[in-house]
């Protein structure tokens, strides 16, 4: 049931989500907001409805569960201080998951004027994101991937806050790297790297791989959907320099391929340097023609390869399938 009386900022401050907020800021989100009462087994949220509201859970929890093309189900669970349903809030899309409180829950909905007032609040953008992160970390298991040298590495969906291990990290990306992969001979800027980074896993979706479980980031790969057709989504990837060569851009890519299909994607498209030959030689293997765009840089499309085309296990491509649909699945 949602309320109809307007929150006061004493009910928000008195949340430990707000507790480094000062008080006074949170007029503006106060105001944008209702408070919702929910019973053990109310649905909240349903898959295929259009998003209007988000909502942040103040005490209680809330059941996330997806059912895929394929009637596979995936459930995940939430509790106090986190939200829910807003990305597809800010795609303006429809819902991907249902949301059914699994005991009491109380909390707050709003719209996106109630998202953008909270991003206001000082030091909430980096809460935001932190607990981002920690909703999808504790719902996934890096795999660990032998490279053809036989060293060890993990493959994991990117979390909020990588983009800070990409440029501040140990891990060495040289100039002519970051040329290949921006197109760029300038250092990437915070606004490009949030975008890069801070992703919705359905639109944009990105595999790190790490050098341990909790390792700094050496490479990732993305696809990004086109907005006209949701089957077709651009690619690219980046590999520090001293993991070059240990065949890491090839498995992202059988990865992304893997992804790509759990998600509805049967085109990818490529547009990188022309002397960008590693990604080449990678995109060669599925039969990509290229053609030229702008001065030294060349375009191709391709369909998304079929697991028989790749050059992972049936093993390796289940447990990566699993994990894509999971964290695909977890921001309802």
């Amino acid at each position: 049931m949602v309320g109809s009386v307007a929150v006061s900022v004493e009910d928000l401050a008195a949340l430990e989500f707000f507790a480094s907020c000062p008080k006074e800021s949170l007029g503006p989100l106060a105001q944008e907001l209702r408070p919702v009462s929910a019973a053990p087994g109310q649905v909240l949220m349903r898959q295929g409805e259009q998003a209007v509201s988000f909502l942040l859970i103040g005490s209680g929890h809330a059941a996330i569960t997806h059912t895929g093309f394929d009637g596979e189900h995936v459930a995940v669970e939430v509790g106090p201080g986190l939200i829910v349903g807003e990305m597809a809030l800010l795609r303006d899309t429809t819902r991907n998951a249902t949301v059914t409180a699994r005991d009491q829950l109380d909390g707050w909905i709003g719209g996106r004027e109630a998202f953008s007032s909270m991003l206001d609040v000082p030091f909430m953008e980096a809460k935001l994101l932190r607990t981002a992160r920690q909703r999808l970390a504790s719902h996934l298991t890096p795999i660990p991937i032998t490279m053809r040298d036989d060293s060890v590495l993990y493959l994991r969906p990117v979390l909020p806050g990588d983009n800070a291990r990409i440029v501040q990290g140990p891990i060495e990306f040289s100039s002519d790297t970051l040329y290949r992969r921006f197109q760029s001979t300038r250092t990437p800027t915070r606004s490009l790297m949030t975008y890069l980074f801070e992703v919705d896993y359905v639109d944009h979706f990105v595999w790190v791989v790490t050098d341990s479980p909790d390792g700094p980031v050496v490479a990732d790969a993305r696809f990004v959907r086109d907005e006209a057709d949701p089957s077709v989504a651009e690619v690219a990837f980046i590999v520090g320099d001293d993991y070059q060569g240990r065949g890491v851009g090839t498995f992202l890519m059988d990865a992304l391929s893997v992804a790509a299909r759990s998600d509805g994607v049967h085109r990818f498209t490529a547009r990188v340097l022309s002397d960008n030959y590693p990604m080449r030689v990678i995109l060669d293997r599925y039969g990509a023609e290229w053609h030229r765009d702008d001065q030294g840089v060349v375009t191709t499309s391709i369909d998304v390869p079929a697991l028989r085309d790749l050059t992972i296990s049936p093993a390796t491509y289940r447990q990566i399938r699993s994990l894509a649909r999971q964290v695909m699945r977890a921001f309802g």
